[in-house]
C-alpha cells in the first residue's frame, strides 16, 4: 500500500523543520564554540552582505557561523510553507496552495521590506 500524499507531505513538512532546527543547531555551537576559543568578547555578527557572511562562514569565523544560524534558523518557518506550497499543489489542493502561496509572498514581502 503506497502512503497517502497527506503523509508524504507530513514526513516532508517534519523532514524540512528538523533539518532547520539541526543545521541551524550546528551552525550556532560551533560558532560559539569558534568565539570562545578566539576568546572574542563581542564578535561581529553583522556582515553587510551575504556573500561576505557566506565567506567569512566557509573561512571558520565564529561569528559568521553565529550569524548564518540565527538566519537558517529565521528562514526553517518560510521554507516549511513552501514545501507546504508545493505539497498541495502537487495534490491539486488549489484552496490550500493559494493561501500557501499568499503566506509565502508576505513572508518575502516583509523580508524584503524589513532587510532594505
Amino acid at each position: 500500500m503506497t502512503p497517502e500524499p497527506t503523509g508524504r507531505l507530513e514526513r516532508a513538512v517534519r523532514f524540512t523543520l528538523l533539518g532547520g532546527l539541526l543545521i541551524s543547531a550546528a551552525l550556532l555551537v560551533v560558532g560559539l564554540a569558534r568565539i570562545l576559543v578566539a576568546g572574542e568578547l563581542r564578535p561581529d555578527l553583522l556582515h553587510p552582505a551575504a556573500d561576505a557572511l557566506f565567506r567569512e562562514a566557509l573561512e571558520g569565523d565564529g561569528g559568521a557561523l553565529v550569524e548564518l544560524g540565527l538566519w537558517v534558523l529565521v528562514a526553517t518557518p518560510g521554507l516549511r510553507v513552501a514545501v507546504l506550497l508545493v505539497g498541495w499543489a502537487v495534490a491539486r489542493d488549489g484552496r490550500f496552495a493559494v493561501v500557501a502561496a499568499a503566506v509565502l509572498a508576505l513572508l518575502v514581502a516583509s523580508a524584503s521590506l524589513g532587510l532594505g
